[in-house]
């Protein structure tokens, strides 16, 4: 009989614990902001502006005929 109730016991005890987790849990779940991060390059009006602003830009890079000197190239 005692360990019935020594069982009973630790079973309340545990069902406590395990509400009150459960419902902070929940609270912190609705406390959490409901809006989605999202990277720059995933955004396709951010990627369309981008490429029009790219096609507007003059092209800074010198046209050379040949390979680019450097230490690399000396053999």
């Amino acid at each position: 009989m005692k360990w019935f109730i020594f069982a009973i016991v630790a079973a309340a005890i545990l069902l406590v614990f395990a509400a009150v987790y459960a419902l902070s849990a929940w609270r912190n779940k609705r406390k959490r902001p409901k809006y989605k991060t999202t990277a720059p390059d995933d955004d396709p009006k951010f990627l369309r502006d981008l490429a029009e602003k790219l096609k507007a830009e003059p092209d800074s890079t010198e046209e050379t005929d040949g390979p680019a000197e450097g230490p690399a190239s000396d053999k």
